[in-house]
């Protein structure tokens, strides 16, 4: 295909090819001193001439280093360890099982994948749930706006991925019920017990509760100060349930014991899983005629009526009513704590 001069050329190789059409830059000079040495560096290889034609068209546009082969794999890491400073270990160990399954693009150039790479990553698990199919998109998106960032590549294919909506959802929250709670105090002392009535009591997300250092619990002010997985959640302060108060003094923090222990020790103990607690807590504040904002400042939910994330000492004093509203049908603690 003839083009002008110095703009570059397509040809289209022999044989059976995924991707037949090559495009090749323009010539490019170089010398010793004695011996000019002339060079065509090859842009890429692309399935139809149309999309061969855009390349080069949107190279000429926004010239980059095609030289940059920089991997799938080698720009997640550096991703990964951006995200590290950012969100906490539960997310980030859900990001590299999600990083996993991506297996079939790890070693591809970043510039090389197209949406129909990406896609068949998607589509390569029908039995997966929304959470973990969210979960790469994230990953993916992620690593491609990283490249982008990086000026290695110039198209986001990630953007148009879509994900199967027949997917099982994940699993659907159910409220504690009274009775349910009143059995939990009742229930012999244990570090499990212990985490979710705090998390009852409290609106943690159970990854903050269960990273949250021994210098955000403050037993003198009685608050609690942590989350990291949104804006509004980011060092928010929850001050401390009175009934929760004993148990948050039996134990050092963090609290030793892994996520997925603790999840499966309320399903299989409770019949519930660990977002419930926080569901529960939502509930309750609500069904008590708590403020709205409050509530999202308790919880770290994004709200118009927030307009900082400093906390004065009235600010302190309002959520302190808040929670202590929290009674869950006003249960009699008769049982020993």
């Amino acid at each position: 295909m003839k083009m002008p001069n110095g703009y570059g050329s397509i040809v289209k190789l022999s044989g059976k090819r995924r991707r037949p059409y090559r495009v090749r830059l323009g010539c490019e000079y170089s010398s010793d001193g004695a011996t000019l040495t002339e060079s065509r560096r090859t842009l890429g290889y692309y399935a139809t001439k149309k999309e061969a034609i855009e390349a080069l068209n949107a190279y000429h546009l926004d010239p980059y280093d095609i030289d940059d082969n920089s991997t799938f794999a080698e720009i997640y890491e550096k991703w990964i360890k951006e995200k590290s400073l950012k969100v906490g270990k539960t997310t980030l160990n859900s990001y590299r099982a999600a990083y996993k399954k991506c297996i079939a693009v790890h070693t591809m150039p970043m510039r090389n994948i197209k949406l129909t790479h990406l896609q068949a990553v998607m589509d390569s698990y029908p039995a997966a749930s929304l959470s973990t199919l969210h979960n790469i998109e994230i990953v993916i998106s992620g690593v491609f706006a990283y490249a982008m960032k990086s000026e290695i590549i110039r198209k986001d294919p990630s953007q148009y991925l879509t994900i199967n909506a027949y997917a099982e959802p994940t699993e659907k929250h159910k409220v504690f019920t009274a009775a349910e709670i009143r059995a939990l105090w009742e229930m012999p002392q244990t570090l499990e017990r212990d985490i979710t009535l705090i998390l009852l009591y409290s609106g943690w997300r159970v990854n903050e509760l269960l990273e949250m250092p021994k210098d955000n619990v403050d037993m003198t002010a009685q608050t609690m100060t942590g989350g990291k997985k949104t804006k509004a959640g980011k060092d928010r302060v929850v001050p401390i349930h009175h009934l929760i108060k004993p148990l948050l003094s039996r134990y050092p923090m963090p609290f030793d014991i892994p996520y997925p222990a603790f999840r499966e020790w309320m399903k299989t103990n409770l019949r519930h899983i660990p977002h419930d607690t926080r569901h529960t807590f939502i509930s309750e504040l609500q069904s008590r005629g708590a403020d709205h904002i409050c509530i999202e400042r308790l919880v770290g939910h994004a709200s118009k009526g927030i307009t900082d994330t400093v906390y004065t000492h009235k600010d302190i004093q309002e959520l302190r009513r808040t929670v202590e509203m929290i009674a869950y049908k006003d249960i009699q603690m008769n049982a020993v704590i």
